[in-house]
């Protein structure tokens, strides 16, 4: 079992900040930030959803998504998080701040990064630092098929764990639930949830960043665990949590259990199922969960950097000729009708909603060159943040001279390693459906290698 890969993790984790004596003051400023930006639609006579509204938190945008169990609801830019204020004197026994880290902050800048950036950056005068978990996802991504799962291989504890569901066909199982709230596990077939996803290509990417086959089948064996259940290990806040994460998943995988159901005779897997073997496998993922690499992937702060952005008739003008470039540059047709056209559509789409699908994240990539003439690689979000990206590449977001460039590169190293080869497989994919390239076969991609 050696050659099993896996990855370990946390998969997703909420948590309340508890507010200082100047939260007051935040909470009502985020209040008129929200009726000014109303108003402005309103006074227009302009259609607006809550997407349309953002406010700003220490020169840090955030964009409305409504108001929920007493919160006003709240979204980075670039969708790491998500973050719910109240009013203090409502709801008394519970914290006025709530977070949710999202699996796109925690798998491309680090748990312990987004965890940083709004204590420090986001909510710095405005809480005690004190931060009760009140959820975390306890998971880990193997490189192997669990499909043959079934309801009969489960051993648990406690009666209340008994609830057991599985989704599949009579062939393969593709999710089993064990469980339920406040302690629930999921062993899921992962490539199948990925191809309804809008995460796909950044999950892609990470796995073959991890050297997974992205051919081979993925499972995500996954504890979700909620606060009444933490606390029965003394795990109150989300520090407790990260240093104990890893003795906590190991008792998870024993409280249940999969089993060799080949050990046991018929009677007592129906009767003392307790009785049977722990599944090898379950035992190698068991002992095998490991946080230290997850919790090493960081972006210091210090790197992280604001300014504010003014959007005026300079910058929309810039954006305007810029845009157009790009269309030349890659041989579109744009004449004075298409531009009159798509100006009608903008206009339409102020007095009519939006569907999420339509708004797109947005960075601009700049090099800052260095003393020793090196360069360093950085993002300029939205809200006007530089950030330094981990060392992925997102293929889809290449423009086609640089997928093919990328591409070139790869092809350039006769002795790529697996991890190369699962990088120019994402690439290759890619300019194929950019139709940049043809489809080739196996034996016609080997020759063109020699």
């Amino acid at each position: 079992m050696e050659n099993i890969k896996m990855i370990s993790g946390i998969d997703s984790l909420y948590y309340f900040c508890e507010s200082n004596e100047n939260y007051d003051e935040l909470f009502l400023d985020i209040l008129d930030q929200i009726e000014e930006k109303k108003g402005v639609f309103e006074k227009k006579y302009i259609e607006y959803e809550n997407s349309d509204i953002n406010i700003s938190i220490n020169n840090i945008s955030l964009n409305y998504r409504g108001k929920a169990e007493g919160f006003y609801w709240f979204i980075d830019v670039n969708e790491f998080f998500k973050i719910g204020f109240k009013d203090k004197l409502k709801n008394r026994e519970l914290n006025d701040i709530r977070v949710q880290l999202q699996g796109v902050g925690i798998y491309t800048i680090g748990i312990r990064s987004l965890i940083d950036f709004i204590d420090k950056k986001l909510l710095l005068n405005f809480t005690t630092g004190y931060k009760p978990i009140t959820r975390a996802d306890l998971n880990t991504f193997v490189q192997y098929d669990f499909s043959f799962l079934t309801k009969d291989m489960f051993s648990t504890r406690k009666r209340k764990y008994n609830t057991i569901s599985e989704i599949g066909n009579h062939k393969k199982t593709q999710t089993i639930y064990v469980g339920k709230k406040p302690f629930l596990l999921r062993i899921y077939n992962k490539k199948e949830e990925l191809k309804k996803s809008n995460k796909k290509d950044l999950m892609d990417e990470y796995f073959a960043n991890h050297n997974f086959d992205l051919e081979d089948e993925i499972f995500n064996i996954e504890f979700e665990l909620h606060r009444t259940h933490l606390k029965q290990f003394n795990i109150d806040t989300v520090k407790d949590l990260l240093i104990n994460a890893r003795k906590l998943f190991r008792l998870c995988m024993d409280d249940i259990r999969v089993i060799d159901t080949s050990s046991i005779s018929k009677s007592d897997l129906e009767h003392n199922r307790y009785k049977a073997d722990t599944l090898p496998m379950w035992k190698y993922i068991k002992f095998s969960y490991d946080l230290k690499d997850f919790l090493e992937t960081t972006l210091p702060l210090e790197r992280i950097k604001r300014k504010i952005s003014i959007y005026d008739d300079f910058k929309f003008q810039k954006e305007i000729i810029a845009v157009i470039r790009r269309a030349y540059i890659n041989n579109l047709t744009i004449d004075d009708t298409l531009l009159f056209s798509l100006h009608g559509e903008a206009r339409q789409s102020l007095t009519k909603t939006t569907t999420s699908k339509e708004i797109k994240k947005r960075y601009i990539d700049i090099d800052y060159e260095l003393v020793n003439k090196e360069k360093e690689h950085y993002r300029l979000l939205e809200d006007g943040t530089v950030i330094k990206p981990v060392n992925v590449i997102a293929v889809h977001k290449l423009d086609n001279y640089e997928l093919l460039k990328y591409i070139d590169t790869l092809m350039l190293n006769k002795d790529r390693s697996e991890h190369e080869f699962n990088l120019w497989s994402i690439a290759y994919r890619e300019a194929v459906k950019r139709k940049l390239i043809p489809i080739i076969g196996s034996e016609e991609a080997e020759e063109k290698d020699e």
